[in-house]
């Protein structure tokens, strides 16, 4: 009996223990991301207390959950490869059945090995769905490089002289380090600063907004941005210097630049001065900018930027252009010279903040401008128009302008909806005084005589005021189950609308051969304009580990109102719009992505090109507007295929774009006799159907020798259909544009050399004048190289030849030669002496061409190509710190797989 009592009260205390620990058990949930705020999938997870240990992996949203957490108070671990761990001990309340941890943000780190050396393989290039990751450590950095220089060495990147950047045609707009806003945000202002050597990853990132990113509806065209992530410890640092510099082209700079960044403070300035005198160009520059951006708590942060420019620019210009129509070919020779000026102040105020279930943004923005031009231009044409202008004109501007916004979003009902709603506006005014004297020669038609001159003298003064409110409402609804962990899919609907109202007064005085000036009411105008726009869309999004995609349906309907006080006519204009709209990305496999973008949208007409005022500004060009005109609809799509073989060092990158439109608005042309018999141009504006673009461009890239040789190939091909009205008559005109270049590249430490074989061929034809056809063809050879036999000297020489067929003013064939050299001194290389000497055949010259409609435009920039310039500037470039640095200079940034 006894026995069984002591078996009843074991069994008794072994039911008790059991439900008190069935009481403790309660879930936690969460979700990892990195710095970018994007999720990852496959992290390890693990909790531990004081009796047991659980493991789990993040799904596809990075969330992740355990449902038997025995203890209220527990020790979590999350890892993955790539990333530093993360530990950290919780508690939660005894009460509650389920807890929400914050969400967890992991930092890249790369392997670091000590005082061992091991050679690896690296992987130059990770393609997935919206980023291409180029991996640092696979690449050739020297001394003193810039970021810059290691971006020209990456695959389907192109640095221009300005240090702008492009990713595959398209241009980098947006510049992050760390996955944090990075000062301004400009891409061209830092490449040129940061160093190379602090750099583990450079990712090109198809980007849709952080709010987007927040709430996961990712609609719309993405832009380009650049992310660098860093080696450990090199997310701090203080860079900037002092430079001075002077050319034999009598052109003298001095700048500075300042930076402090230490994570998440950042403090900038930089000031510059240039004065350029000499027979083609008079440039006098000043500027200053000043930046910050702090965190004010953990979840918010403010940034603030002011900029000043005062400029002054003397130039010279010379212009070809043939104009084509059924009557014959106009050809217009134009030279020009202009002096101008402007000084402009802008400001920027900006908060922006993010917890687990908010976003939060705002913004003000305010300008003050002003600006002073003087021209005398003169046009000699020929053809069917045998005419002179030559004209004088000044004019003065002032601009005052003040915007701001305001963006806010929520998630709702455990992430599974959410709400954003924001406010915008902005208001500008512009003041004008244009004083313009025109000498028109009319020559006789068989004999080339001349047989007037005609003299208008006129003063045009412009009040401008425009104002505009807007908002935008946003709700989306998750529909999979919130522990679904193999993605996520949501239906989103919005609203958009904006209110604007603008208002222009033109007044024209002209004054007579005798001096009396008089008023002329059908060269002035008075009109006030409305504009109202509304946008509603449904839209559906997924995400899942290989694909993503969203597509939507959009309806716009809108109305121009406008009233001409002076004479009381009215202006209804009413639009209802639809177009679609959607995206694609696709992880094929691994290194191997497909990428779709189609888009369709709305414009109206510009309120200038409804007015059916005329405007009489151009006496060689009279401007009526047509209150009829429709909106256009256009739409526009492409699609990229990225492919990178680990193996076989071979990298494809290629493309396909194409645009079309309904109801686009184009001009109309029209050529009426004067009373002397000449012809002159009135030009109307109406609705066409036709217009469209397609194009495509490829990259193939084989890396040899460790990444050290690139051999590429590189092309594109685009073919353009465009309508167009001459005299009433429909036209159209037809281009096709095809460039081919093969790049040879070698990189190492000691030396680097590159050249390319290119060919382009642009032809233009035209449905009049018996399919007149314009052919341009330009073939050009380049090559460079530099020498660096230590960390303080560098030598470097570049050649060009350019071979061009089919211009009209004298492109030549230029033979262009530079050479530079680069020295260092002091203790970090802090100063640095700097001479190049520049097209050493003085052949340069500024040429380009476009084309427009029924015409074909050659411009060319007068300007001394060739000089000698010297630069002597200070830097102090200093990131982590001693101890961080050595250990970073002994490792590789490979990952070992």
């Amino acid at each position: 009996m006894k026995k069984s009592n002591n078996s009843c009260f074991l069994l008794f205390f072994v039911l008790l223990i059991l439900s008190v620990n069935a009481r403790a058990q309660s879930k936690v949930t969460g979700s990892v991301t990195d710095s970018l705020k994007k999720p990852i999938e496959g992290v390890s997870i693990q909790i531990m207390t004081d009796k047991d240990t659980l493991r789990t992996t993040s799904g596809a949203r990075g969330d992740f959950s355990f449902h038997k957490v025995n203890s209220n108070k527990f020790y979590l671990v999350v890892k993955a490869l790539g990333y530093k761990p993360f530990t950290s001990v919780y508690e939660i309340e005894p009460s509650k059945k389920g807890s929400v941890l914050e969400p967890i943000t992991l930092k890249t780190e790369t392997i670091r090995l000590e005082d061992v050396e091991v050679k690896v393989k690296v992987d130059p290039i990770k393609i997935k769905k919206d980023t291409i990751e180029y991996n640092a450590g696979a690449y050739t950095v020297r001394e003193n490089d810039k970021v810059e220089d290691l971006l020209k060495q990456l695959q389907g990147i192109e640095v221009d002289e300005k240090g702008a950047v492009t990713a595959m045609g398209k241009k980098m707009t947006k510049l992050r380090v760390n996955g944090e806003d990075f000062f301004t945000s400009n891409v061209e202002d830092y490449i040129r600063q940061l160093p190379a050597d602090i750099i583990a990853k450079l990712q090109v990132i198809d980007d849709y907004g952080d709010e987007a990113n927040f709430t996961g509806i990712k609609v719309g065209t993405p832009q380009k941005m650049l992310n660098l992530v860093t080696k450990p410890g090199m997310d701090k640092g203080v860079f900037g210097g002092v430079n001075a510099s002077s050319a034999t082209n009598n052109a003298h700079n001095l700048g500075t630049t300042g930076s402090i960044w230490k994570k998440t403070k950042q403090i900038g300035f930089g000031g510059r001065y240039g004065l350029t005198d000499n027979e083609f160009s008079k440039l006098h520059n000043t500027g200053l900018n000043g930046n910050i951006r702090d965190k004010i708590s953990k979840e918010f942060s403010v940034n603030a930027n002011y900029n000043f420019n005062n400029n002054r620019n003397n130039s010279i210009q010379s212009t070809y252009l043939e104009t084509f129509n059924p009557q014959g070919t106009i050809y217009d020779l134009r030279e020009s010279a202009n002096n101008s000026s402007s000084l402009n102040n802008s400001i920027n105020l900006g908060l922006n903040g993010a917890t687990k279930k908010n976003y939060f943004n705002a913004a003000l923005s305010g300008s003050l401008g002003s600006s002073k031009n003087n021209a005398f231009s003169t046009s000699d044409k020929t053809g069917i128009i045998r005419q002179d202008l030559i004209s004088n004109s000044g004019s003065r501007n002032n601009s005052p302008n003040i915007g701001g916004n305001i963006n806010w979003s929520r998630r709702l009902s455990n992430n599974r909806r959410s709400l954003s709603m924001g406010f915008n506006f902005s208001t500008n005014e512009g003041k004008s005084n244009s004083s313009i004297n025109d000498i028109i020669r009319y020559y006789n038609e068989t004999t080339n005589v001349l047989v007037k001159d005609s003299l208008l003298n006129r003063l045009v003064e412009n009040d401008t005021r425009s104002s505009n409110v807007g908002g935008n409402i946003q709700f989306s609804n998750s529909l999979k189950r919130a522990n679904d962990s193999t993605g996520y899919s949501f239906i989103n609907l919005s609203y958009r609308f904006s209110v604007s109202r603008s208002q222009n007064t033109q007044n024209t005085t002209v004054t007579d051969k005798f001096g009396a000036s008089f008023l002329v009411d059908s060269l002035g105008q008075d009109y006030v304009s409305n504009f109202i726009n509304q946008n509603i869309s449904i839209g559906f999004n997924t995400n899942a580990k290989k694909i993503s995609y969203n597509f939507g349906l959009n309806f716009s309907p809108s109305i121009i109102i406008g009233k001409y006080q002076n004479t009381g006519q009215q202006l209804r204009n009413y639009q209802l719009n639809f177009s679609p709209s959607g995206n694609l990305s696709y992880q094929i496999k691994e290194n191997r992505s497909l990428s779709f973008g189609y888009n369709g949208y709305t414009s109206s007409p510009d309120f200038n090109k409804l007015q059916p005022i005329r405007n009489n500004n151009d006496v060689q060009n009279l401007i009526i507007g047509n209150p009829d005109l429709k909106a256009t609809t256009s739409h526009s799509a492409d699609l990229s295929y990225n492919q990178f073989g680990a193996k076989s060092g071979w990298s494809i990158m290629a493309g396909l774009s194409g645009s079309f439109a309904f109801n686009s608005v184009v001009s109309n042309t029209i050529f009426l006799r004067d009373t002397l018999n000449s012809l002159k141009q009135q030009t109307t504006y109406e609705n066409v159907n036709g217009i469209y673009n397609i194009g495509g461009n490829y990259s193939l890239n084989k890396r040899l020798m460790t990444n050290k040789l690139s051999l590429s190939l590189n092309g594109n091909v685009a073919y353009s259909h465009n309508v167009f009205y001459t005299d009433n008559v429909l036209n159209r005109s037809s281009g096709i544009n095809l460039s081919n270049a093969f790049r040879f590249s070698l990189n190492e430490k000691k030396f680097s050399v590159n050249s390319s074989v290119s060919y382009s061929f642009s032809s233009n034809t035209y449905s009049i004048l018996n399919q007149n056809i314009k052919n341009v063809q330009v073939l050009a050879l380049n090559g460079g190289a530099s020498w660096i036999p230590n960390k303080r000297f560098r030598l470097n020489a570049s050649a060009s030849k350019s071979l061009n067929f089919g211009y009209n003013l004298n492109a030549g064939n230029p033979l262009l030669v530079n050479m530079g050299m680069n020295a260092n001194f002091l203790k970090d290389n802090r100063l640095g002496f700097t001479v190049q000497a520049n097209d050493l055949f003085n052949q340069g010259a500024l040429f380009q061409t476009s084309i427009t409609n029924n015409s074909i435009s050659e411009n060319r920039t007068r300007f001394i190509s060739r000089f000698v310039q010297a630069t002597l500037t200070y830097s102090i470039s200093k990131f982590g710190d001693k101890r961080i640095r050595s250990r970073v200079n002994n490792f590789n940034t490979g990952e070992l797989n």
